[in-house]
């Protein structure tokens, strides 16, 4: 075997890997629906087809005629404006964990709470999920 034998170790780790780059895609694309409009319209469009329609950087870099160095520095720059963001923001964590919290109220099972909560997402319709 070239890379030698998968241990329980190594697929563990590889599993791992693949987890976080699963939750960094997610993380990432809820950023942008949250804060693409203060990105440039280049910065967008090369962050959308990384995230959202997956190409990789040198697909990236032959559709725009840029280079691939060109694209790996925008995608990482906007990663950090995008976290950035959030951390002053925060509206991303503030939706989520009203999410969470009308998910938990909605558990109860109370005609009364129920209630409460249509008439609170009925006067929050106009924001962003």
């Amino acid at each position: 075997m070239i890379c030698g034998p998968l241990t329980k170790t190594a697929i563990y780790t590889a599993c791992l890997k693949v987890k976080n780059m699963f939750d960094k895609t997610r993380l990432m694309n809820d950023l942008l629906d949250w804060y693409e409009e203060l990105l440039t319209q280049h910065q967008r469009e090369v962050m959308h087809m990384y995230y959202h329609d997956d190409y990789s950087l040198r697909e990236i870099a032959e559709i725009l005629n840029i280079s691939h160095n060109a694209v790996f520095d925008i995608v990482k720059r906007v990663e950090k404006m995008l976290t950035a963001f959030e951390e002053k923001v925060g509206a991303l964590d503030f939706y989520q964990k009203n999410q969470q919290m009308i998910s938990d109220l909605n558990a109860l099972n109370d005609a009364r709470v129920h209630a409460i909560i249509d008439t609170f997402e009925k006067n929050t319709k106009g924001e962003k999920k």
